[in-house]
């Protein structure tokens, strides 16, 4: 671009010098044209929201049973919270129950089956070892797979 190319053009100051102050009505409106010329959206967005000011319409047909129905929704929603809460208390409980009878019952098991070796094998101490080891392993492999044995911070 040559400098009579840029003489053509508009400068920045140019634009942005008007002949009234800033706080004048003739300054706004020439602001408010501007904007209107650039972006004719945006000057209704503007006019609409200094319209909108009064409230949203459905406030003025509100009355008091819309009022009540809306307190009676809210108490039936508090209801079904505390029954859901409630539900899940007991859902937990009875997990925690079931979870007690699988782990006795799994000692019970391991109790009789080492009860048997012993009994079995008594006499036998070159077999007793490798099984009561292997039982031991067992043992230890489920309390493990439970995290019984990690450390609590």
């Amino acid at each position: 671009m040559n400098d009579n190319d840029r003489k053509d053009l508009p400068t920045d100051r140019e634009e942005e010098a008007p002949d009234e102050a800033v706080g004048t009505p003739n300054a706004l409106q020439n602001a408010v044209r501007k904007l209107a010329d650039k972006r004719p959206e945006k000057l209704i967005e503007v006019m609409a929201m200094e319209m909108s000011s009064v409230g949203n319409p459905l406030h003025h047909k509100m009355n008091e049973e819309h009022i009540s129905k809306v307190l009676e929704l809210a108490a039936k929603h508090d209801e079904r919270q505390y029954d859901l809460h409630k539900k899940s208390q007991e859902n937990a409980h009875s997990e925690g129950n079931s979870n007690r009878r699988y782990c006795f019952a799994a000692f019970l098991v391991v109790a009789t089956i080492t009860s048997i070796v012993l009994f079995l094998f008594k006499d036998k101490p070159d077999v007793l070892v490798p099984i009561l080891t292997g039982l031991g392993g067992l043992v230890s492999g489920f309390l493990g797979g439970w995290g019984l044995g990690r450390k609590h911070d």
